[in-house]
């Protein structure tokens, strides 16, 4: 029998078409740095209530008015980022010189939890500042260019789907690990200021340094002639048309409507945590004990390319909805049971696992379903609004807690909480999820694109065709 040959890689090649891509190995754990660096960075952050309550001395109520107000800045940065973005061309691309900010992302996180004993006012300036830089500006231009970063780099859809099931499991094995890992840097080092500052130090300058490793090694992958082509296209559509294009486009709002509850999901969990292992379970180290029974959560993202051949990522999308809701239940009617604690947590970490690792994918879709409603593509944008709705529901996530908290009586100087504080805890770990997640399913049994998108793509072809 002939010996198989192999295929050499021919990604880099301008010629190469999306039928016969083939991408080198090292491709897929150069994408997968920068996500995995932001990941953890924004694990880091949910613990900024804490922070700011238990070590700057801060009131849990203004910390929320704080990181709430924050967010009044997205709605205008993200929308100006997407504009920036649809306008940029570059040697290095359109997405790709933005992915520079992963750095500043990590220098102001270690600024943030340095914050100097400048009063409260000074100290409320400092976080509102650095909390603002972060998200707002930096993480605004990382989030929104992801997806055009992704369309513009990898040709093939089966490519893409193979690339972020590695991306979200590797992500998801390493966010686990560092969960894992924050309790014990907590629970060691986090007495103090200067510890927090040398928990972010150990953190960030390493990742930091991964984090920039998609920027050297992922180009996009673009002719001088479709560069042209993109540059002559751009130029035609002005800020207004590309908002109006926006708002006809249903299915960014309903996927966008899923970041924004898995956000808000994902991060009071993560804002909460703490609290409630430290007040409920009476032990902030059994959190790294739960988080261990989520480790089975990244092989379910290295079957997903199978799962999505065999029932369609949308289907995928409406069974997480399910798993979460499973999941949060079971950890209500368990209570503080460790067990039903460990394997309601599992079922529920599955939930959101296509929306917050596969979404790059959906966004490409949202595009070309743009562009067959309207007959204007815009990418940065849409990527844009995706943005806003995730960085939002990590702001109000942090925000919701520390008001919801403040409003119901803690006191980070207390060793003992109030009833109603403690059940503000219990509500904002348990039962805030469990709503959420029935919001989620509603929103993906909306989101019916996939049925639309074989003849969306087919007439796009034939139009391409025609145009050239």
């Amino acid at each position: 029998m002939a010996k198989k040959q192999k295929v050499k890689p021919n990604w880099a090649n301008p010629q190469t078409t999306a039928e016969n891509e083939v991408l080198p190995k090292y491709l897929k754990w150069a994408w997968t740095s920068r996500g995995l660096s932001l990941a953890v960075n924004v694990i880091l952050i949910m613990q900024l209530t804490y922070y700011c309550t238990d070590m700057l001395g801060m009131k849990a109520a203004l910390v929320g008015a704080l990181l709430l107000a924050s967010k009044l800045f997205d709605g205008v940065t993200d929308i100006v980022v997407g504009f920036i973005i649809d306008k940029t061309h570059t040697k290095w691309g359109k997405a790709r010189p933005y992915e520079i900010c992963i750095i500043f992302v990590w220098l102001f996180t270690i600024l943030m939890f340095s914050t100097p004993n400048f009063g409260t006012v000074g100290k409320a300036i400092f976080i509102f500042i650095m909390y603002t830089l972060i998200n707002s500006v930096c993480t605004t231009f990382l989030n929104g260019g992801d997806a055009v970063y992704l369309s513009r780099s990898i040709r093939s859809e089966s490519n893409r789907v193979s690339i972020m099931s590695f991306n979200g499991g590797l992500i998801m094995l390493f966010s686990i690990v560092i969960g894992m890992l924050i309790p014990q840097l907590i629970a060691g080092l986090g007495a103090t200021k200067i510890g927090w500052t040398i928990i972010a130090a150990i953190l960030g300058i390493p990742l930091a340094l991964i984090g920039i490793l998609r920027f050297v090694f992922v180009k996009e992958v673009i002719t001088d002639n479709m560069e042209a082509q993109e540059e002559q296209k751009s130029e035609a559509i002005p800020i207004k048309l590309g908002l109006q294009c926006i708002f006809k486009n249903k299915y960014i709002w309903i996927l966008a409507g899923m970041t924004l509850v898995v956000q808000l999901c994902t991060n009071i969990g993560s804002a909460v945590n703490t609290y409630y292992f430290k007040y409920i379970m009476g032990d902030i180290g059994l959190a790294t004990l739960v988080s261990m029974g989520s480790m089975i959560t990244p092989l379910v993202m290295l079957v997903f390319p199978a799962l999505s051949r065999k029932f369609g990522t949308v289907n995928i999308l409406r069974a997480g909805a399910v798993f979460g809701v499973v999941g949060y239940a079971i950890r209500i009617i368990g209570g503080t049971n460790l067990v039903t604690l460990v394997v309601g947590s599992l079922i529920a970490s599955v939930s959101v696992l296509p929306v917050s690792m596969m979404i790059s994918i959906y966004l490409i879709d949202t595009m070309d379903y743009g562009e067959w409603k309207t007959g204007t593509r815009v990418e940065g944008m849409i990527g844009a609004v995706n943005s806003f709705c995730s960085k939002l529901g990590s702001g109000i996530a942090s925000g919701a807690v520390g008001l919801i908290m403040g409003l119901a009586g803690y006191n980070g100087n207390l060793e003992v909480q109030s009833a109603s504080a403690t059940a503000s805890i219990v509500a904002l770990f348990n039962y805030v999820p469990l709503i959420l997640m029935v919001v989620l399913l509603v929103l993906a049994i909306a989101y019916k694109l996939d049925k639309e998108l074989p003849r969306i793509k087919e007439e796009l072809a034939k139009k391409r065709a025609t145009n050239n």
